[in-house]
């Protein structure tokens, strides 16, 4: 199958950071937004962004210069209707997503392909209450999309072979690495990653400094960033989120929220986007 027009629903961090990717690489897309409001701030936003990368020599010029040719926004799903590929990257709640998935279902043509951007939700279930199950993928950016080489493409028990090539060569077409990961709760990085800072969280509840476990990871494990400085990065509200919904799924201790976390989040320290989290901004 040949991808030449994506769909993206919601222009948040990850839904404009997917449609940069995309624009970059040469696709037409097409991006939607819950409301007018939401939808025209959220266009001169990214359109200020590119506007800024293209001087900056680090999105195509020429591209900027044609974007009303080749970026259009909605408030309409049925606008999608001609998208051969359509990532969701709305909020993380699980029967919002289902009742996307089903309304796109309904209007798209049989060889449209529906991924979600989940960053820990089931896609399987996602996907439940199409008739196209296996035309669902999992197609998983990290943040931010512009930096973060890696991919997870989520197979479920439907997907299709046919599917899962023409996701991977999608993804591989935006100079992203791919890596496929089963359809389980946190998939691999966010499984790996929410253990790991629970453990970090746990230590520091037991006295130890933030300072000094990622000053331990940075120097004795190499790893580029600590784990504080990583779950502010990330956003603590996020992070909880994450750890909340993997405990649920895989009735796993271990994955719960700790107390420091969720009290950061309670006190709206979010991390490095409000200024304050485990370290001040």
């Amino acid at each position: 199958m040949v991808i030449k027009k994506v769909g993206i629903t919601g222009l948040g961090i990850m839904g404009r950071g997917i449609a940069e990717a995309c624009l970059g690489a040469g696709y037409q897309v097409t991006v939607s937004e819950q409301n007018l409001e939401y939808l025209n701030k959220g266009l001169e936003d990214f359109k200020n962004t590119l506007e800024r990368l293209a001087r900056l020599k680090r999105f195509p010029r020429e591209i900027v210069d044609v974007l009303p040719e080749r970026f259009t926004g909605t408030t309409d799903i049925a606008d999608f209707e001609d998208c051969d590929l359509i990532i969701e990257a709305i909020p993380e709640n699980l029967e919002a997503k289902k009742e996307l998935f089903r309304q796109l279902d309904a209007i798209c043509p049989a060889r449209t392909i529906l991924a979600s951007n989940t960053s820990c939700l089931p896609v399987t279930q996602i996907g439940s209450l199409t008739k196209r199950q296996d035309k669902v993928v999992g197609i998983h950016f990290f943040n931010p999309v512009s930096l973060m080489k890696l991919v997870e493409v989520i197979k479920t028990d439907h997907t299709s072979t046919a599917t899962l090539e023409a996701a991977t060569a999608f993804v591989e077409s935006l100079d992203k690495t791919v890596v496929i990961a089963p359809d389980t709760p946190g998939f691999i990085v966010n499984r790996l990653l929410l253990a790991f800072l629970s453990e970090a969280m746990r230590l520091h509840e037991l006295g130890v400094s933030p300072e000094d476990i990622d000053k331990a990871t940075t120097l004795g494990l190499n790893h580029p960033m600590g784990p504080f400085k990583l779950a502010d990065f990330i956003g603590l509200d996020t992070a909880c989120s994450i750890a909340q919904s993997m405990n649920e799924q895989l009735q796993a201790p271990h994955f719960a929220p700790s107390a420091s976390l969720i009290q950061k989040v309670s006190e709206g320290k979010l991390g490095r986007k409000t200024g304050e989290g485990f370290y001040r901004y």
